[in-house]
């Protein structure tokens, strides 16, 4: 199934693994000539997962943003997903509209209105948001509930995580002027907890995802983490190191997506199952979810 840009989610995903129909024709074509030629008579069945065309639901909530969520059309594995959707001219034909719904925090009930939002700084579109202001909280509980035009109605619940403070970044620099970076935080001793790490790079006005990758602290000795990169950044470079703060339904539904997209880069590989967090429909899946992040701006001098 396919989506359509959101920061934290399936866009990345949904775009990789999309291939133009001639592509697909080429690639079957190529292994039947390969099965013929090697007179192989016994069928091949693949169990692919039973699909209805039906919705994809994203939100993620943080102390630092608005309320956003995007509500997409999904689009089953073997139909052709035409590309031009994605152009901004078309790209409200990708959005459902009409929804009803509601968020809870604490709660209290706040409404959603049905307008499309652009969020640039986390480079998010959003075709639902609030009717009041509402900042959240560490700790706050939120519940969300969705009435769609076809009759499904579904509920997801999370909270805002406690936020897990970067402790430091140390700078290492080789003979060749070449800097890597080690970012250390602390996290909890006693229970597992899930985070995203994400290392940017800016460089001459123009901004590259040096990693990008979900983690536990099972790794953490003495209760510090520590996330490294290699001599990727130079002088002048500016280090953006992020460190997100996640649920286990996030951790969940990261891994499956991004395993999803592994298996399809093969050409016997069959779409997994996406690990939804949304409750009430199987025409509808996504993930609505808090995540509490720490970041430090770091930019390499002489």
């Amino acid at each position: 199934m396919y989506s359509i840009p959101v920061g934290n989610g399936l866009f990345q995903g949904r775009i990789k693994r999309y291939k133009p129909p001639f592509i697909r024709y080429l690639v079957l074509l190529f292994f039947l000539g390969l099965f013929t030629g090697c007179n192989l008579e016994k069928e091949i069945e693949i169990d692919l997962p039973d699909f209805e065309n039906g919705y994809v639901v994203e939100s993620y909530l943080s102390p630092e943003n608005d309320f956003g969520l995007l509500i997409s059309k999904s689009y089953g594995f073997f139909e052709v997903f035409d590309s031009n959707l994605l152009d901004p001219y078309y790209l409200t034909k990708m959005l459902v509209q009409g929804v009803n719904g509601y968020i809870e925090v604490n709660g209290k009930r706040h409404l959603m209105v049905n307008q499309i939002k652009v969020s640039p700084e986390i480079r998010a579109i959003f075709n639902y948001t609030l009717s009041d202001k509402v900042r959240f909280k560490e700790n706050d509980q939120i519940d969300l509930v969705l009435t769609f035009p076809t009759g499904e109605q579904v509920t997801a619940s999370t909270h805002i995580p406690v936020k897990r403070p970067l402790d430091s970044l140390r700078l290492k620099i080789n003979a060749g002027m070449e800097a890597r970076e080690i970012t250390f935080l602390y996290t909890d001793t006693v229970s597992t907890e899930y985070f995203r790490r994400q290392l940017l790079r800016i460089r001459n006005g123009r901004m590259k995802a040096i990693q990008d990758f979900i983690t536990d602290n099972e790794t953490a000795k003495g209760g510090k983490l520590a996330f490294g990169s290699g001599y990727e950044f130079v002088v002048g470079d500016t280090i953006i190191s992020r460190v997100m703060h996640i649920e286990k339904e996030y951790y969940d539904f990261f891994q499956s997506v991004t395993g999803s997209v592994s298996a399809n880069s093969n050409p016997f590989g069959q779409p997994g199952k996406i690990e939804s967090n949304i409750r009430g429909s199987n025409r509808v899946i996504g993930i609505f979810t808090g995540v509490n992040q720490s970041q430090i701006f770091k930019k390499i001098g002489n």
